[in-house]
């Protein structure tokens, strides 16, 4: 990244900080919103603004935006009320350089949730906006999954851009069954399981919600995993996004899901998750896996950057079971024709030195994480204190704790891998001095990386999340357009 491209690129940052994001604002009447209005004497005009969200909205038509006024204009810019969206086309947003807060309680059963997308609202966006609160999550989306009809939609095709979701009960953002095409973008999620689930609330839980995309969010404190999507979610893409500092695991390629949430009728195996992507991610500090995967079919696994992952279960690269409640009927499948390409390992010293475990139980007649062989290769392992090991359970297997040489013939691949020393700066990025720098292979490799910048800069793709590009001033991520979080 030359000198011309980052002030290019800040100037773009501080321009886009004064806009509603980059989406272009919806067609259909402005109606305003201002804890200085009124619901009463107001008719919904810039000079004449509602009080309430909740107010404006029985008075929006599709295609209507709901603009919030907020700081600093407004030394009060909190909006302490639930919202729920029942209108296609809806958009809510902050208004233009200013920044508007919904909060509910955390503690308050009734309140379910702070902005609730009911399954009429297909399209509607939330942008440039913060939610705080809610007994169980942040935003919802709404489902017909369970309602007896032959319809089991939910949600569709809702936009959550330039959003901050924290401090909630469960999970941040919750997806139900059928609420497809999801884009969650420039979102910081963190601060979840305040009282409901203190140990297990997700940054996105996500139940067979298909294409859903993840991109440029961070997400990180969270009191369980960073993300996942299961239940036999489809075609999802999480990319460019840092996620740390996570009770759980970094990002599940699915996870364990009741039976009763699959669409038997286009995956009659119960897998867990089917063709999601991953890539351009740094994850660290997390107490479960980097990227696990379960039951997951045509996993793409793609210049991801995992340090000091799986630091009390799991490890770095994991391949695990779904025991799907148990029930007789529920497939269990292993995860068939993952690949797993481009990434970076770093453990420090002191921490577990497993980087890739194949697990396999005898429950239930005896499950396997994984069939077959995964097309892994052009990674990069490393241990600080010694060497990173390697196991595959499954009874065609005797690899317990093996050496990476060990791995590579037992794999029969990884020829291209290495186990040297990364040389990462302390965010995660490639030092001029990195074994990493044109070590990857470009065919099948994502075009850019975690900060936008092309691949490849130089004789063939880096491994890992970061494009090292010479000369570059800086190279680090910028989260939001009104946040520029700097990591440690």
């Amino acid at each position: 990244m030359n000198v011309q491209r980052v002030a290019l690129l800040l100037t773009i940052a501080l321009f886009f900080a004064c806009l509603p994001g980059t989406a272009a604002v919806p067609q259909g009447a402005g109606i305003y919103v201002s804890t200085a209005g009124s619901d009463t004497s107001g008719d919904g005009s810039l000079g004449n603004p509602f009080r309430t969200i909740g107010h404006a909205l029985t008075v929006a038509a599709p295609g209507d935006t709901i603009v919030l006024r907020g700081a600093p204009v407004l030394a009060n810019n909190v909006y302490s009320e639930p919202i729920r969206i029942q209108q296609p086309n809806i958009t809510i947003r902050s208004q233009t350089g200013e920044w508007a807060i919904i909060q509910c309680p955390v503690d308050d059963e009734n309140i379910a949730q702070c902005v609730r997308f009911d399954v009429d609202s297909d399209g509607s966006r939330l942008q440039r906006v913060e939610v705080i609160g809610g007994y169980y999550y942040g935003i919802k989306l709404e489902t017909k999954w369970d309602w007896g009809g032959p319809d089991r939609s939910g949600a569709l095709n809702i936009l959550l851009e330039d959003v901050k979701v924290h401090d909630t009960g469960n999970a941040a953002i919750k997806v139900t069954p059928g609420c497809d095409d999801l884009t969650v973008r420039r979102a910081e999620l963190y601060n979840t399981g305040l009282t409901v689930r203190p140990d297990s609330a997700e940054g996105i839980d996500n139940v067979n919600g298909d294409r859903m995309i993840v991109q440029d969010s961070y997400i990180h404190d969270t009191s369980a995993t960073g993300l996942y999507f299961k239940g036999g979610a489809t075609d999802c893409v999480v990319e460019r996004t840092r996620i740390e500092h996570t009770g759980g695991a970094g990002i599940l390629v699915g996870f364990d899901t009741s039976p009763e949430y699959f669409d038997l009728t286009v995956n009659p195996e119960y897998y867990e998750s089917i063709r999601g992507v991953i890539r351009n991610n740094i994850i660290r500090d997390t107490q479960w896996a980097g990227i696990g995967l379960y039951a997951a079919k045509d996993a793409q696994i793609w210049n991801n950057t995992l340090i000091d992952t799986a630091q009390t279960a799991h490890s770095p690269i994991y391949f695990g079971i779904p025991f799907q409640d148990w029930e007789p009927e529920a497939g269990r499948p292993p995860s068939v024709n993952p690949i797993l390409k481009n990434n970076l390992v770093y453990q420090s010293r002191g921490l577990p030195t497993e980087c890739v475990y194949i697990r396999y139980t005898d429950e239930l007649g005896g499950l396997s994480a994984l069939s077959g062989m995964p097309a892994m290769d052009y990674n990069l392992y490393f241990h600080a204190g010694g060497n990173c090991r390697f196991t595959d359970r499954r009874p065609t297997s005797s690899l317990d704790h093996g050496t990476f040489s060990q791995w590579q013939t037992h794999l029969g691949g990884e020829s291209h891998s290495q186990t040297s020393a990364p040389q990462l700066t302390a965010d995660g990025h490639l030092l001029a001095s990195s074994p990493a720098i044109d070590a990857g292979v470009c065919t099948g490799a994502p075009t850019d990386d975690c900060d936008g910048d092309r691949r490849p800069q130089g004789a063939a793709c880096d491994i890992g999340a970061d494009e090292f590009a010479s000369g570059a001033v800086f190279d680090h991520f910028i989260y939001l357009p009104l946040v520029h979080r700097k990591s440690p």
